[in-house]
């Protein structure tokens, strides 16, 4: 597709936290999270327009304040974001981390910026840290795979289980604040020791079966499921599948861990509502 002058998008996949550990620091480059999520080829595209004469500072078209601190931190020139997402919003998907990761790669072409990938991602990382959206969304979603975060921060270390591409389904039960919890101490309190001991369990056998388990397990220990989820997590494994919330979401995803229970899983969420599906990405953030 021709773009115009001074145009240019991005794409950035969702990413599903299953547990997390919340690591807190005055440099908002090293804040971040240790943990583990999915990233999926459903996600975020982002087309930046540079110089138009509709455009603005970032601040009146860009869809959450987090997406407006990148634009305020590459360029002063007058631009406009627009921002197209097949995942749903507030809802533990990633979707502000997608969004400001895909501002940052498409405002650094349109702009010959010349910025590293790494740098781009930090750019990305500090304004959603610094606007309480996420954590760690923007490191995995820069890499792609089940990403599991051994280190917090902007240049955080990560690994990646090996795995297939395997299917993923979801039902959204509600909106959850992100801000709320994070600025949460008793939440803090109870989830920094699940999401240690989840972690330090995976990385004993990092598997997709053995994240979902862990992620079960946290999400349950910390008090953070709803019942609406456990019971539908309930539903998918009796289907053969494996089923957690999505962190910080009102939101139950499954995996097809078998690769042959897919249509039993999709039946028996569209039991609980409307089911997304999407399958793990392994690209992360690109330009389009």
């Amino acid at each position: 597709m021709t773009q115009p002058p001074g145009s240019r998008a991005a794409f950035a996949p969702a990413h599903i936290t299953g547990f997390f550990v919340i690591c807190p620091h005055e440099n908002p480059a090293m804040a971040g999270s240790l943990g583990c999520g999915i990233t999926l080829k459903a996600g975020v595209t982002t087309r930046v327009e540079v110089g138009g004469s509709d455009g603005s500072d970032g601040s009146d078209d860009s869809p959450c304040p987090t997406i407006g601190s990148v634009v305020s931190r590459l360029t002063r020139r007058p631009c406009s974001v627009r921002i197209t997402s097949d995942i749903p919003i507030g809802a533990g998907f990633g979707a502000s981390g997608a969004g400001a990761l895909g501002t940052a790669f498409a405002l650094n072409h349109a702009l010959s910026l010349n910025l590293t990938a790494s740098q781009l991602t930090e750019i990305a990382h500090i304004a959603e840290v610094e606007n309480r959206t996420g954590l760690g969304d923007v490191v995995a979603q820069s890499l792609g795979g089940v990403v599991i975060r051994r280190t917090p921060g902007a240049s955080a270390r990560l690994d990646r289980i090996r795995t297939d591409a395997k299917d993923i389904f979801w039902v959204v039960f509600d909106k959850m604040s992100t801000k709320e919890i994070l600025n949460d101490k008793s939440a803090a309190d109870r989830i920094n020791p699940a999401g240690m001991e989840s972690l330090h369990e995976l990385l004993k056998m990092p598997t997709v079966e053995n994240f979902m388990i862990q992620s079960r397990r946290f999400a349950s220990g910390t008090g953070l499921m709803s019942d609406a989820v456990s019971d539908a997590a309930d539903a998918v494994e009796a289907a053969g599948g494996m089923a957690s919330q999505a962190m910080l979401g009102d939101s139950v995803f499954a995996v097809d861990v078998t690769g042959g229970a897919g249509d039993a899983i999709e039946s028996a969420l569209s039991e609980f509502g409307s089911v997304g599906r999407s399958r793990i990405d392994f690209r992360g953030a690109r330009l389009i």
